[in-house]
């Protein structure tokens, strides 16, 4: 991956950060803590830094976890496998930062707009509208890897960071739950 590619994706995993540290103030008292994309907030809790914080968060655990496993295309040998499995990953980590920043919109859209039903509306359609594409691009570009990828070699190291940012994910929608009520 270039230089450029990994700039692009930290400014574009950085910018939901800023964009919610600066609307912070102005957000409600209680904000979704789990929505439906059809029907709105199903659940809700207090506003806190880790309530606001804690979607762009998960969205930089799963990119990180795509980074990761983009950092091993070099197992493959054969190029057009290889080129194929970056693709799946590039696709995905891209993906899922451009959704952290259409949710830190949408987010932010509360503080400054709390009675904006049609904007929330938009926001969340072109979320779930590019989790769907994104999905979608990853697996038609990686057509040319199918699984299993039996070149695929993770050390000890890489599968404990796996398994421990998914823990800490898990730890997110754990302790997200536990702060909820319902809306």
């Amino acid at each position: 991956m270039s230089r450029t590619t990994l700039t692009s994706a930290l400014l574009l995993f950085a910018a939901p950060f800023l964009l919610l540290a600066a609307g912070y103030a102005a957000m409600p008292a209680e904000l979704p803590a789990l929505r439906n994309p059809f029907a709105g907030a199903v659940a809700v809790a207090p506003k806190s830094l880790f309530m606001v914080f804690r979607v762009p968060a998960m969205n930089l655990l799963r990119g990180l976890m795509s980074l990761l496993m983009l950092s091993h295309a070099a197992d493959f040998p054969n190029p057009a496998r290889r080129a194929a499995y970056a693709n799946i990953f590039l696709t995905l980590t891209f993906a899922i930062a451009c959704k952290s920043n259409f949710e830190a919109l949408e987010l932010s859209r509360l503080a400054q707009q709390p009675n904006s039903h049609a904007l929330a509306t938009l926001l969340t359609a072109a979320t779930v509208l590019l989790v769907v594409a994104g999905l979608a691009l990853a697996a038609i570009r990686g057509r040319g890897v199918p699984l299993p990828w039996p070149e695929l070699r993770l050390s000890l190291r890489d599968k404990a960071a796996l398994a421990g940012v998914f823990l800490l994910y898990v730890g997110i929608v754990i302790a997200t739950s536990r702060m909820a009520h319902p809306a």
